[in-house]
């Protein structure tokens, strides 16, 4: 047997029960959304030379929210996905999910709203943008819940299996974004011309809508009623939930105040290094979508097989996720050589902004690469509820490196330069894989050999 056919045959075995079918849905749902920002990063760009920087600023308040959606939905991922045969059980998992999801996004709502003047100056944003960006970050706030409630159902939807669904009620959120953006924010005839905060406002209707959707068809599919829902008991879920969560929100809280801090230093810089590095990173989290989707896919599966005791087919599942990956991840670092200037030169028309993406492009890419295995390996983290490793490889690259860094440079010791900054994500993106393909190899070690029973279902 040749080379090629011992490939073919190996490729075989481990793709035989990936569900290609599912996964291909929750790519489109996360890409498609994400293939709708550049036509919203097309209208910020036209607004203002300053629309840009305004709406980045919200990457300051998108640390809480990252918190919030990487805490009870984790714990809802990993529980719904081990017991997605139970409809009794996903419902009590599904609504302590969504009550303890609105009591935390109202606080952080609260806050934000009360002690927004004090947060801007907290971030060092630029006195120039100052009056906008306040009522920028007040509009988004207000929008906290309904995006937390929404992501909370569609997670529970994405771990039942039902790609297909997710991809449907995500378009039509995605359509109404559209029609709402070409009416507040274009620079069309038929536009009111809001400007920034018609962007916020955009937003916030849209997540209303998707989280009236998404709780109508969760309804439908679990055929369970207002009344039932309300007395579904659900106390006894908090503790599993928050066992869960509390590691993967406390790795996104340590995550994202290392983030805050080196936005805070490129603020330092100027506005143009802060835009040029939020728009190569907007670009790039468009690009990585079906990577996050492939993740969320895989985190599901390994929930999913766990349940099942399908151990072998299991491995086979991540083999195969691994594989696609890093043919993707290879795919975007080449087509970015030749594309990336003329993209981000498309979504913005600033020169300086745009040197300033490529820049951050070029000094990446390997990262990128190293950043998208990262993802797939986290999903054994994810799909088995074991969220402290996800813990440990934030704090050894944050507070290890990242933190570290940028005392150095509130200390003055050392003056940043924008590559020398950027240098600092590029180490954090080789060594994250590495860890995390550790940790992950450890978990599954701990698996049986095979199947626990003689035969797989397909």
């Amino acid at each position: 047997m040749d080379f090629y056919q011992r490939i073919k045959k190996q490729w075989e075995i481990i793709t035989e029960f990936y569900p290609w079918y599912f996964i291909g849905f929750l790519i489109l749902a996360n890409f498609i959304p994400q293939s709708y920002t550049l036509s919203n990063l097309y209208w910020i760009g036209r607004i203002s030379t300053d629309a840009l920087v305004i709406t980045e600023q919200y990457e300051f308040m998108q640390t809480a929210l990252e918190v919030l959606l990487s805490t009870i939905p984790v714990g809802v991922l990993a529980l719904v996905a081990q017991n997605y045969h139970n409809r009794e059980k996903i419902v009590e998992i599904v609504k302590a999910g969504v009550i303890l999801q609105v009591a935390l996004s109202l606080i952080v709502t609260i806050i934000f709203v009360f002690f927004n003047r004090e947060g801007v100056a907290m971030i060092g944003t630029p006195l120039g943008i100052v009056d906008p960006t306040r009522e920028y970050l007040m509009l988004r706030s207000i929008a906290f819940p309904f995006d937390g409630i929404a992501y909370i159902l569609l997670v529970a939807l994405k771990s039942l299996k039902r790609g297909r669904e997710v991809f449907i009620l995500v378009m039509v959120a995605v359509i109404t974004n559209v029609v709402l953006d070409l009416f507040l924010i274009s620079n069309t005839p038929v536009s009111l011309h809001m400007g920034v905060p018609g962007v916020a406002i955009g937003f916030l209707f849209t997540k209303i809508l998707l989280m009236i959707i998404s709780l109508a068809y969760l309804i439908h599919i679990l055929k369970f009623n207002i009344t039932s829902l309300i007395t579904t008991t659900w106390h006894h879920q908090v503790i599993p939930l928050f066992r869960i969560g509390s590691w993967a929100g406390l790795e996104t809280v340590i995550r994202m105040i290392a983030y805050m801090w080196i936005l805070a230093a490129l603020n330092l810089l100027g506005k143009d290094e802060y835009g040029g590095f939020g728009l190569a990173l907007w670009i790039m989290w468009i690009l990585f979508m079906p990577i996050f989707a492939l993740g969320t896919g895989t985190s599901v599966l390994v929930g999913n097989f766990i349940s099942e005791k399908r151990y072998g087919d299991l491995r086979n599942i991540l083999k195969t996720s691994l594989v696609l990956v890093t043919a993707f991840s290879l795919t975007i670092a080449i087509t970015g050589f030749l594309w990336w200037h003329h993209v981000s030169l498309f979504l913005n028309p600033n020169p300086t902004i745009v040197a300033f993406s490529d820049t951050t492009f070029s000094l990446l890419f390997i990262g990128f690469i190293g950043y998208c295995l990262g993802i797939v390996l986290r999903s054994v983290f994810y799909g088995t509820g074991k969220t402290r490793y996800i813990l440990y490889i934030t704090c050894i690259t944050n507070l290890g490196i990242i933190l570290p860094f940028c005392s150095l440079i509130w200390t003055g010791i050392i003056t940043p330069t924008f590559t020398m900054v950027v240098g600092v994500y590029l180490v954090v993106y080789i060594i994250d894989p590495i860890l995390a393909y550790l940790w992950a190899r450890k978990v599954v070690s701990e698996f049986p050999a095979g199947n626990c029973d003689a035969t797989s279902p397909a």
